[in-house]
């Protein structure tokens, strides 16, 4: 087959599931619900797991982009959704937010529609949920110490204007709840329906002689101090705008023909156009894939649909507000302030960008990137595995893979259901550090190349990879010199790999510049978690230190000041101080006051990552010196920074290197024991042999 034919086939299919289409079909389109992000997440595995599909002979043959068959159905299959959607009504009622309780002025804007007049379209009013994602603004409502008020009690006002349709002349009942505030419906501007309650729920219904037709409907709700508001609408069709009935029976049955066209796309992936693979290997990554993807979605189903508060004072509150104004404002992320006059990165750079990535595939809730991080905790392991394939084997890598698994349920599960950087962290590490060994491996300058992007994305993720980034380089020169390539060679590769992370991690500074005004390099928090580490002792002076010229002169802001002088009037203070954090980063918790005595599982992968490191010569060659190298500079950084801020998860990064070795000694001791139940077999007599 073809490979562009399978390559437009499988851009076909993407484009498919992301293309808006019709609101009753299956496939919807951006942002995806739990089937679309499902049918795109099993297209990436089964290419994964077989490689790209075989077409019939004929579509894969023709002329041009995959064959004369092909590019047609593909097109037509687009342009039929897409027509399907823009002919069909906008079901529902445009829902405007404030924040406040008054309906007036601009409403809050929503990441779904940026440039609506309302805020969104819902379906059905204040089900699941009333969709108060605006409130996670860390610069507007970042309350979290008494007396500030109760973030999920803020203040809101919410109206919903449309249309409600009715079949024919009748009398139609009309059930309005609502908890936590006060709402009223007017339908053709007489109001219908009033419920006043605070902390139960209260409810109105009535039944109304409607004609036939559509009548302006209007539903208001404002809620003040209330935990849990809430509010239920029982009605016939709704439309954002004025719809003819005759569009309205029209479009059932175009909604028939949008769920088959769906339904066709469905069968494409999972049906006639088969797949193979020659091992079993990835078929069975990708079935692991697809286990924690359904582990996923069955874990996080009351988040779907839902606006989640996120608590005040925390990292996941501001990297979810940065995210949302990236996506309302631009990739600036000015937070509202003019170009020059903003802020330099505060918080580690990339990872708001990714999250805004993740709420533009899933849409404005938490479900979806939370989904997605899960996901991504699988994939971290499948590298995981090919990391340890490459350096000891296939048993070491299974081996490798069941501990990840093991640390996956005891620590990534709870960090990647909140919005961290690591979650992002725990793939890109692994994947730079596999690309790293393998133009260790195979001497290539486009695999070098690869590991520089990986690099950079890593270190404007998490700014400290940057000081692992020589070293490897320098690895890497060594290791191809030892190999017989030219001098000349191994320095191109050398420099190579450190332009393009630096050309990646450039995007950072010119950003902050930009911005601020300042091309900062790193985020600008170190020196606050730095003093948190290092509290200077009674011996250390510190008057005059915000007038020393070098330290105005590298414009070093304030804990950073006193950190520094703490290392150098008192050393065997600040060495001390190093201690407790380092014990903490290798399992010993209690090392850190409140803390429980051992973190059983970091401690026993520290363990088995330093008896590999003595028992197996394997796991002392220049192949393996980068994950070392890491492992030390991160343990350093750990003994620098404050380590123990949410758990475990900023240490996490070197126990998924450190896993590597752990399977390889595992496998090994696996090896031996299976070779020494052999020997000690009893040997049957080549007689009762030929007997048997």
């Amino acid at each position: 087959m073809p490979a562009r034919a399978a390559s437009l086939l499988v851009a076909g299919l993407v484009a498919y599931l992301l293309v808006p289409g019709h609101p009753h079909t299956l496939l919807r389109g951006l942002p995806l619900d739990w089937l679309g992000l499902s049918a795109l997440i099993l297209v990436a595995c089964l290419i994964f797991a077989f490689g790209l599909p075989r077409l019939p002979l004929p579509l894969a043959r023709g002329r041009g982009l995959g064959g004369r068959g092909l590019l047609p159905l593909i097109v037509a299959l687009l342009a039929a959704k897409l027509l399907l959607w823009y002919v069909a009504p906008v079901y529902g009622l445009a829902a405007s937010y404030y924040p406040r309780t008054r309906i007036g002025g601009t409403p809050e804007r929503s990441t779904e529609h940026p440039r609506a007049t309302f805020t969104r379209i819902e379906a059905t009013p204040g089900q699941p949920g009333l969709a108060l994602h605006f409130l996670n603004d860390v610069e507007r409502f970042n309350y979290y110490e008494p007396p500030d008020p109760d973030r999920r009690a803020l203040p809101f006002a919410v109206r919903w204007d449309g249309y409600l349709h009715v079949p024919e002349d009748g009398a139609y009942p009309l059930a309005l709840s609502a908890q936590g505030g006060a709402a009223v419906l007017a339908i053709d501007d007489a109001p219908t329906l009033t419920v006043s309650a605070r902390e139960v729920h209260v409810a109105d219904a009535a039944t109304l002689n409607l004609t036939a037709g559509e009548h302006p409907i209007r539903l208001e709700l404002i809620s003040q101090d209330f935990t849990n508001p809430w509010l239920s609408l029982s009605s016939p069709t709704l439309t954002v705008e004025s719809v003819p009935s005759s569009v309205l029976a029209r479009d059932r049955y175009l909604s028939w023909l949008a769920v088959a066209l769906d339904l066709l796309v469905l069968f494409a992936i999972l049906g006639p156009v088969r797949l193979r693979s020659a091992s079993l290997e990835r078929p069975l990554l990708a079935a692991l894939l697809l286990a924690i993807l359904a582990y996923a979605l069955v874990t996080t189903a009351d988040l779907a649909g839902r606006a989640v508060i996120l608590e005040g004072g925390q990292d996941w509150l501001t990297y979810e507000s940065y995210a949302r104004d990236i996506l309302l404002n631009g990739p600036l992320m000015t937070l509202g302030e003019p170009l020059g006059k903003g802020k330099p990165f505060f918080f580690q750079p990339f990872y708001p960008y990714y999250l805004a990535g993740l709420h533009w595939l899933t849409g404005e809730g938490l479900w979806g990137p939370i989904v997605l991080q899960l996901f991504g905790v699988g994939v971290a392991g499948v590298l995981v595995y090919y990391l340890g394939k490459r350096l000891f084997g296939v048993p070491s890598a299974f081996a490798a893979l069941a501990l990840f698994l093991v640390l996956g349920l005891s620590q990534l599960d709870w960090i990647a259901r909140k919005l961290l950087s690591e979650n992002l962290y725990f793939v890109v590490l692994p994947a730079a550090v596999l690309m790293v060994v393998k133009a260790i491996d195979e001497r290539r300058l486009r695999d070098v190349t690869w590991a520089g992007l990986l690099l950079g994305v890593a270190s404007i993720t998490r700014a400290p990879t940057l000081l692992f980034v020589p070293g490897a380089a320098l690895i890497l020169a060594v290791a191809w010199r030892r190999a017989g390539l030219p001098l000349r060679q191994a320095a191109l590769a050398f420099v190579l790999l450190g332009l393009v992370t630096g050309l990646v991690a450039a995007l950072v500074p010119i950003r902050n510049y930009v911005v601020s005004g300042r091309p900062a390099l790193v985020a600008t928090n170190g020196g606050a978690t730095l003093l948190l580490a290092h509290q200077p002792t009674d011996k250390v002076q510190l008057r005059g230190i915000d007038r020393d010229p070098l330290y105005n002169a590298l414009k070093l802001d304030r804990a950073t000041r006193e950190v520094v002088e703490f290392a150098r009037q008192d050393p065997v203070g600040y060495l001390w101080t190093l201690v407790p954090l380092g014990l903490y980063s290798i399992g010993v918790s209690g090392a850190v006051d409140g803390m429980p005595p051992l973190a059983p599982d970091v401690l026993a992968i520290t363990a088995l990552y330093l008896l590999a490191v003595a028992l197996l010569p394997s796991a002392r060659t220049l192949r393996t010196l980068p994950l070392h190298l890491f492992v030390l500079i991160h343990l350093a950084i750990m003994m620098t920074f404050l380590p123990y801020v949410y758990g475990y998860r900023q240490v996490l990064p070197m126990q998924l290197l450190m896993l590597i070795f752990d399977g390889a000694l595992l496998a090994r001791m696996a090896g031996r024991l299976g070779e020494r139940r052999r020997a000690e077999r009893p040997v049957q007599p080549l007689m009762e042999q030929r007997t048997a």
